[in-house]
């Protein structure tokens, strides 16, 4: 900021000075106070990170367009929290720009991608039925292969700002290109939920020490099955387990390379079985079924990509307030997860102010404080709520987002998730 010390100018000279001044620190004030507001239409291009926001015209422009739409939003409904949080908080605050979210709740992700496709092999393409899609990995893949995505617009948000575009965690979703097709809505860092009165710290500090305990201890450990998500990273995780890291397999799938590690994987599997719930005879087919599996103390531990707010269900006496949270010393798998726009959508202005409003720091705050999902998909210390942010108690049943990120470990494209769950489903599950 100017300061003025040049006392020998005259009084007009230094009014105009503080006159200056004024209208700097208004202008300042309107940005921060801005950033704050959920679906705020200021822009500040100059300090976006890796990208340039739409003008406050464009922007404008869309916000008019957008009045009086309906945002049919297709994602996944398994989660109580989530679904409070989308219809009660971002719901009410798209009110607040004339525009109607209204939740689509799936069992499955792949069923919007497939009603999308479906509709494109129709010939529909103004008038269909799904206007945003929560979804990362396979299923973004899928459509960006079969052109279904609405796209150049994700990095031109007024609230894009706050998202650290030039990272490769955010620009590539299991490492395919974004390129504008997807907003990043949160950052799930996989985590350990486990019962501390059941399973002593020490088990829990790596993977070989937590595979011992699941062997001494048969029974108190599983997870769901294949596609499910989290039983995929689950799997994943032992996959690069039980071949000494990830490493090899970053890049293009490489057919070679997965016969003989997802060989290595069943045989580990295979041998883990008998320690499992029910001793593998069954799995269970979702985060859901898994938790009630956890909460009747069937099993003492499992992994959750939505490990950080497994808090909430101790809040609600569902869990025992023994239960703890934590990663392996060699990390946990982590991505972000995103909302899309499909080509075909009558309302992609709407489901725009919707995506900015989950992106606004205020949002992205009270996300993590509610313990909805994951941590912040924005980057809070370039926030005005990065003081509130950092001040967030951390419950004694969780740990920190900065725990579960410690040496995270990647995604691999979908092309390889792909041929690890089949493999799953041929070599262990049918086996």
């Amino acid at each position: 900021m100017l300061i003025y010390c040049e006392h020998h100018r005259s009084s007009q000279v230094e009014l105009k000075g503080v006159r200056m001044k004024f209208k700097l620190l208004s202008k300042l004030l309107v940005v921060v106070l801005a950033a704050t507001i959920p679906g705020v239409i200021a822009t500040a291009p100059s300090n976006a990170i890796g990208t340039v926001t739409y003008t406050s015209p464009q922007w404008n422009k869309i916000l008019k367009e957008a009045k009086g739409q309906t945002v049919n939003w297709y994602m996944w409904g398994g989660s109580t929290p989530i679904n409070s949080y989308v219809n009660d908080y971002i719901g009410a605050e798209a009110k607040k720009f004339g525009v109607t979210l209204n939740q689509v709740k799936l069992n499955a992700t792949v069923d919007a991608v497939n009603k999308v496709l479906g509709e494109k092999q129709a010939g529909n393409t103004t008038k269909g039925s799904v206007d945003m899609i929560w979804i990362n990995g396979e299923n973004f893949a899928t459509g960006r292969q079969a052109n279904i995505w609405h796209c150049d617009w994700a990095t031109k948000l007024p609230s894009a700002k706050f998202v650290d575009w030039t990272s490769s965690s955010v620009n590539t979703d299991f490492g395919l290109p974004v390129n504008g097709c997807e907003a990043p809505w949160a950052t799930a860092s996989s985590g350990l939920v486990y019962d501390s009165k059941v399973i002593p710290r020490s088990a829990v500090a790596s993977l070989d020490s937590f595979i011992a305990w699941v062997k001494a201890n048969p029974g108190k450990f599983t997870y769901p099955a294949p596609p499910d998500f989290n039983g995929s990273m689950t799997v994943r995780r032992l996959f690069y387990y039980a071949n000494g890291g990830y490493s090899n397999f970053l890049g293009a799938y490489d057919a070679a390379k997965f016969t003989p590690a997802m060989a290595k994987t069943a045989a580990f599997l295979n041998d883990l079985k008998p320690s499992l719930w029910r001793k593998g005879a069954t799995y269970p087919a979702n985060i859901g079924d898994l938790e009630k599996l956890y909460a009747n103390g069937e099993i003492s531990a499992y992994l959750n990509y939505g490990a950080l707010s497994s808090f909430t269900n101790v809040d609600k006496g569902l869990f025992p307030k023994s239960t703890r949270v934590t990663a392996f010393k060699e990390g946990m798998i982590g991505n972000i997860s995103y909302v899309t726009i499909p080509f075909n959508s009558p309302n992609k202005a709407g489901a725009q102010v919707i995506a900015n409003i989950m992106q606004t720091p205020a949002a992205q705050l009270k996300m993590q404080a509610d313990g909805v999902i994951g941590s912040p998909a924005i980057v809070m210390s370039k926030t005005p709520l990065s003081g509130q942010y950092r001040s967030l108690p951390v419950h004694p049943s969780s740990t920190s987002p900065a725990t579960l990120a410690k040496n995270a470990n990647p995604e691999l494209t979908a092309a390889w998730l792909r041929a690890i769950d089949a493999g799953w489903i041929k070599d262990v599950q049918q086996k």
